[in-house]
């Protein structure tokens, strides 16, 4: 039975040959496809793509063509993220619409709704935080310039260098991103 990818059939043979080039190790080869699927495809979703399955199978496909090109290749894993990062890339300039004159009004209204449905989300998913990590992320986005220089200061004396603050600001950062595509991508369907 052939998968179906993008435009073109993902032969078992050509699998295989994919599975092969991860380990010669059948079990092995199995684990580690399940962990690269794992990873591209949280790291799509990380990008806010409304279909990582279907690019993991892009770039899967992709990765097959080039098998012979990487053959001798010491980390599949980086293989694999540096095609799917060109995957992603591709994905979004096929994403960004052409302006037509006559259509530039009501796209100027979608991509307005579009925002606004965002920041609602923002606003549900931000309600979803612990106070403590609503306050934490609320402060650190704030002020500009100087200020924000002491007030991130403040911040990060309080939860024990200014490591600590940007690695939670990030952590905080990554869920909200999650949520609002998730919470986008419901009020779209």
């Amino acid at each position: 039975m052939a998968a179906r990818v993008g435009k073109k059939v993902l032969t078992p043979e050509a699998f295989g040959k994919f599975l092969r080039w991860l380990s010669e190790d059948d079990g092995l080869a199995v684990r580690e496809y399940q962990t690269i699927r794992t990873k591209l495809v949280r790291y799509f979703v990380c990008k806010g793509c409304l279909h990582p399955d279907e690019l993991f199978d892009e770039t899967v496909d992709i990765l097959v063509g080039k098998i012979e090109e990487c053959a001798e290749c010491p980390n599949p894993l980086a293989y694999c993220y540096g095609v799917a990062k060109n995957v992603w890339r591709q994905y979004n300039r096929q994403l960004k619409p052409v302006t037509l004159s006559g259509d530039i009004p009501s796209r100027q209204n979608q991509e307005g709704e579009m925002r606004e449905q965002e920041s609602r989300c923002l606003e549900r998913c931000l309600d979803q935080l612990s106070p403590r990590d609503r306050d934490l992320i609320s402060q650190y986005h704030q002020s500009k310039g100087r200020e924000k220089i002491e007030a991130r200061k403040l911040q990060a004396d309080d939860l024990g260098g200014i490591n600590a603050l940007r690695v939670r600001a990030c952590r905080i950062r990554k869920n909200l991103h999650v949520c609002v595509v998730k919470c986008v991508r419901q009020s779209v369907n």
